[in-house]
């Protein structure tokens, strides 16, 4: 149920009795306790508009002048659509709850943010949520006419900066393979010195279709003590735990990592994967994850070891670590539990990652990118890119993370044995040799532009 908090996932009834692994999780008021006013506004339809920001805008600081409230956003039959064409700001004490027909969109010729909180105040924005008025259904973001692949087409539906005690649920996004996360939650920097980041929420119940592989449906950078729960990808990275644009920031505040995460019932369709960390150059805490499936995507989960940048000078060209800096990791006592990759042969594959398919399974990779501009579609490569675990020494980005539960399925046997690796760990690992590779070139001119455009989106 959407709303539980202490959780069993069941594979099977038998294998349930036999095998089934707990976890526990703290109680939703852990992470978000809202205080909600009896003050309400209602928008009952989008105002015949080329652009309905400001109407939007108007009714949200119009609640929070009063000390807070809820504002309901509906639509009628005939008029359901909201175009925003600038970014709305979420307020403090805001609490909105949009009726599932409603529609937001945009037409903007640039990369844009729909709605987003604590992106700009230099205190923290708290007590709010954006969810739907009716908890079992959705409401949309339809981003399915913007510019696959190239930046200036990226879309994001609610991008989180320096927020407490908040909630994010119920969001449909309908993509086209547009750069940027459907959901983000990164640093707001207020000055050389003064950072704000996200704790204590609630990121719940969303659904992302014809996600870009390099992104997908939540990229969380920073935040501390966060729930994410039911979500669903198709393309990308359901949830992307990645803490490498916050390296700068972390030299000067040692507190601003990932920590104390926690995630149930996260799945991936014909995408990267279910869940991706990446620390880079960050100590990350604790992260707890359980119930993870992964149908069809390039690998379950992508487990990378810590980075360093000689671009971002972190280090030099030589190799030598800037002071200050050091190879990122997650905390050893982190777990993702009941995981299930499925074998499929739609999933999103990074160019270099595609040496990993065994050689009879090489015609089932695309000659030819996808839409997103970056990958190819292909066969599941293997159970867990786990990067992370090719070495030992914590100081050289290597770390482990507890799998209770973990298992492949559909997938290829040669005389009974599995033909696709359980843990790929290292690029030394590329299947060469092969009687025909597949591996169709990816033009230089490209990689920069790829390489470019995600420096950008990191920054």
């Amino acid at each position: 149920m959407k709303h539980s908090y202490s959780i069993t996932f069941i594979l099977c009834f038998f294998y349930t009795v036999l095998n089934a692994q707990t976890v526990d999780f703290p109680d939703d008021q852990n992470f978000y306790n809202p205080k909600v006013t009896t003050t309400e506004k209602t928008i009952q339809e989008p105002d015949i508009s080329t652009n309905n920001a400001q109407q939007l805008q108007n009714a949200i600081d119009a609640l929070e002048k009063k000390g807070g409230g809820t504002l309901f956003i509906k639509a009628s039959e005939k008029n359901k659509i909201y175009k925003i064409e600038n970014e709305i700001i979420l307020k403090s004490n805001v609490h909105i709850k949009v009726a599932p027909d409603v529609v937001f969109t945009t037409s903007s010729p640039r990369k844009i943010t729909l709605f987003s909180a604590g992106k700009q105040e230099e205190t923290p924005i708290s007590n709010f949520s954006m969810t739907c008025s009716d908890p079992d259904r959705y409401f949309t973001f339809d981003f399915s006419k913007r510019i696959a692949g190239e930046q200036k087409g990226g879309s994001i539906a609610v991008s989180l900066g320096g927020v407490r005690n908040f909630k994010i649920a119920d969001l449909h996004v309908k993509d086209n393979f547009t750069q940027f996360s459907s959901i983000t939650v990164n640093l707001l920097t207020i000055s050389k010195t003064e950072f704000l980041f996200a704790k204590d929420g609630i990121i719940e119940h969303l659904k992302t279709e014809n996600g870009h592989y390099g992104y997908g449906t939540v990229q969380n950078q920073a935040g501390i003590n966060i729930l994410y729960r039911n979500l669903n990808g198709e393309g990308g990275a359901t949830l992307r735990l990645e803490s490498g644009a916050i390296g700068k920031p972390h030299v000067i505040d040692r507190s601003i990592r990932l920590d104390k995460i926690y995630a149930y019932n996260i799945q991936c369709k014909n995408g990267q994967a279910a869940v991706t960390l990446s620390p880079h150059t960050i100590n990350n805490g604790l992260v707890t994850i359980d119930n993870v499936k992964a149908v069809s995507c390039e690998a379950g989960l992508i487990i990378a070891s810590g980075f360093l940048s000689a671009k971002k000078g972190e280090k030099d060209k030589s190799g030598t670590i800037t002071p200050g800096y050091a190879y990122g990791y997650f905390d050893s006592n982190s777990s993702i539990s009941n995981v299930t990759v499925v074998y499929g042969t739609q999933a999103q594959l990074r160019p270099q990652r595609r040496a990993f398919v065994p050689c009879s399974q090489r015609k089932l990779l695309a000659q030819t990118r996808n839409t997103d501009l970056e990958s190819f579609k292909g066969p599941t490569v293997a159970g867990i890119i786990y990067f992370a675990l090719d070495g030992k020494e914590k100081t050289k980005g290597y770390y482990t993370v507890n799998l209770p539960h973990f298992k492949m399925l559909d997938f290829p046997t040669i005389d009974g044995q599995l033909e696709n690796k359980k843990f790929v760990k290292s690029m030394k690992e590329i299947i060469k040799n092969c009687s025909y590779s597949g591996l169709a070139p990816v033009p230089k001119k490209h990689k920069k532009s790829v390489n470019k455009t995600k420096k950008k989106a990191e920054n």
